[in-house]
């Protein structure tokens, strides 16, 4: 950080020594960012002390807001243990027969034990017998006074719900919860009570400051209490809530002594600001002068710096002429070795491609000429047979009609001994298997004739549909294990080309389709003419090809498939020879669907010449 700041006035320094502008030291000599850095530092503390009124603010609303929230639970809390505890009487009475004195004082002993804020507990008109448990002194006179009270109408008359009760022998305020039921509909109901004092709905002893409640019950009827009136404050944050139909007000002091801490804060800000300010004014005059320092400096060693930087500058653009001028001479014999490269390779296969059509046709015409007198045998063989067999059934017919009984027999022995029967029935078919083999050899030897071409490799008019066909045999040994072939040829005109060319691009891509399948999958042939131009189409449901390599295919040399299956040529050659026909070959893929490679060709090579006139 220091050398960064170091590297920055010498900078400053060595602008105002490369200058000739006098208003330069001016406006370093001026004490405006001096007193720019003191306003900011009042701005700053001003914001300080807003953010500190803002939080003390917030502390004070989030402490008086739990402190209510917590007075309310604990109000409605008392409350309702006093619901729980007539519930818990009510069912006990209506689940026995019989309750006495000393059973309910038991029961009711365990209650007062659960919930110690309850006062008492009492049972009114239950058998013509009041009882009562309480935790208070005078038991006997606080019955007296609940009965009374209940004499007078002093209760609510509904079945249940809360009233204030205040005794009149006393100063003590009761928050009361009665029941009202009955086990005979011909006896006076009976009235249960659960009572609370006033001054214990909330814990006093845990209260740290001045608090106010106040419960207005059902009937009407107001009862409030004040806690720690020694800490009594002139304003009180009040708040209500309601449990059933009785409301409660709980007032707390807004003034806390927790908040004493955010007034500390502000005073902490308030420092921290003003030293702030005071470090920057320092740094601020230490920096000037250690500027006015650096300049005589800064002048000396940019002069020498200036010679310098011209002596490199003048070697350097010297360096950089002569490098581009050798990363020129690089890329073009760089260029010129791929293409001498990709000629060499083209040639070399199309060579391999040639020897391998005249060993084809080589093969064909010497398989051609035995084939031929195979065939020849069994035609004559055939009819041998025919007449063989004509002369044993003319046997048979004189045999018979002479009634020679001994030769009969000799005969049938003879003729099942040989198998007649069977010889008879399966001669001729094996004889009609072994020309229909010959017809097949005959027919792949001409398809190998005219997928080679050998000696027709220059421009004549061809039947495409016949050298697709002969392709798909010769490569039918690569295809049958892998995908089903489907023909859809439409009326297609002789096409003016070199058809021994034309078949090895369908064998290309008849073969990379049947690759791209990883199951059996199908391979559908189209062909059509559009706009008096032949298309046709081999399309197949394999892996297809990606998006980030389909741009690439043609190239030479690109390929998907494993070391040693393939060698990036195929579509290379199979796209220059449609070229070199002045047609198109195009390909649409979607991974995981499939592939279509579309070939477009002239009719004819004038054509083109005839439409671009």
């Amino acid at each position: 950080m220091e050398r960064h700041a170091t590297d920055q006035m010498i900078l400053m320094a060595q602008m105002m020594a490369d200058t000739n502008d006098p208003t330069l030291g001016k406006r370093l000599d001026s004490y405006t960012p001096l007193l720019f850095i003191v306003f900011a530092g009042i701005v700053m503390t001003g914001l300080a002390l807003y953010a500190a009124k803002q939080w003390e603010q917030h502390v004070e609303s989030s402490i008086i807001e739990t402190h209510e929230r917590a007075f309310h639970n604990e109000v409605a809390s008392n409350l309702a243990a006093q619901a729980q505890n007539t519930n818990a009487i009510q069912g006990f009475i209506e689940a026995s027969t019989h309750v006495s004195a000393e059973e309910f004082e038991s029961f009711a002993a365990r209650l007062l034990q659960t919930h110690s804020r309850t006062a008492f507990l009492a049972v009114l008109d239950y058998k013509q017998t009041h009882y009562i448990k309480s935790g208070l002194d005078d038991s006997e006179q606080l019955l007296a006074a609940l009965r009374e009270a209940s004499s007078r109408a002093a209760f609510s008359p509904v079945p249940s719900g809360y009233v204030n009760w205040t005794r009149p022998d006393s100063d003590q305020h009761f928050v009361v919860h009665e029941q009202h039921f009955s086990l005979d509909p011909t006896a006076p109901p009976i009235t249960v009570m659960s009572g609370i004092l006033l001054s214990q709905v909330i814990a006093t002893p845990e209260l740290d400051q001045h608090a106010h409640v106040e419960i207005i019950d059902q009937l009407g009827q107001q009862a409030e209490h004040e806690y720690n009136t020694h800490q009594q404050d002139l304003t009180l944050h009040t708040s209500a809530s309601q449990l059933g139909k009785t409301h409660i007000k709980v007032g707390i002091q807004s003034t806390l002594d927790a908040l004493q801490s955010a007034s500390i804060l502000k005073w902490i800000l308030i420092s921290f600001s003003v030293v702030f300010t005071l470090s920057f004014c320092v740094q601020f005059v230490l920096a000037r002068r250690s500027i006015r320092k650096l300049a005589t400096l800064a002048v000396e060693r940019a002069n020498e710096l200036t010679a310098i930087n011209s002596d490199l500058t003048e070697e350097i653009m010297g360096r950089i002429e002569f490098q581009a001028q050798l990363l020129s001479k690089n890329q073009e014999i760089q260029e010129m070795n791929e293409q001498l490269e990709e000629a060499q390779n083209q040639l070399i296969q199309q060579e391999k491609l040639a020897s391998l059509g005249q060993l084809a046709a080589g093969v064909a015409h010497e398989i051609n000429n035995p084939v031929g007198f195979i065939n020849s045998n069994l035609t004559m063989l055939k009819k041998y047979a025919e007449r063989a067999m004509t002369l044993i059934a003319t046997l048979d017919e004189i045999i018979t009609e002479h009634s020679d009984t001994e030769a009969q027999t000799r005969l049938q022995q003879e003729k099942k001994a040989q198998k007649y029967d069977s010889l008879k029935r399966n001669m001729a078919a094996v004889i009609d298997e072994s020309m229909e083999g010959v017809v097949r050899v005959k027919q792949i030897v001409q398809d190998l004739k005219d997928f080679s071409r050998i000696d027709e490799a220059e421009w004549q008019w061809a039947d495409l549909h016949a050298g697709i066909d002969s392709t798909l045999n010769i490569v039918w040994n690569e295809i049958k294990y892998k995908a089903e072939v489907h023909k859809e040829y439409g009326e297609l005109p002789n096409v003016e080309c070199v058809p021994s060319q034309i078949n090895q691009v369908i064998m290309n891509l008849l073969v990379n389709a049947a690759h791209a399948m990883e199951q059996n999958g199908n391979i559908i042939i189209r062909t059509a003419v559009k706009n008096n131009k032949v298309m046709i189409e081999v399309q197949d449901d394999g892996c297809g090809i990606p998006d980030e390599v389909i741009g690439k295919i043609f190239d030479p040399f690109f390929t998907t498939k494993e070391v040693g299956k393939g060698t990036g040529l195929g579509l290379s050659l199979s796209y220059g020879i449609i070229k070199k026909h002045h047609g198109d070959l195009t390909v649409d893929s979607t991974p995981g669907v499939g592939t279509t490679f579309t070939i477009i060709l002239p009719i004819s090579r004038n054509s083109n010449k005839e439409q671009a006139a």
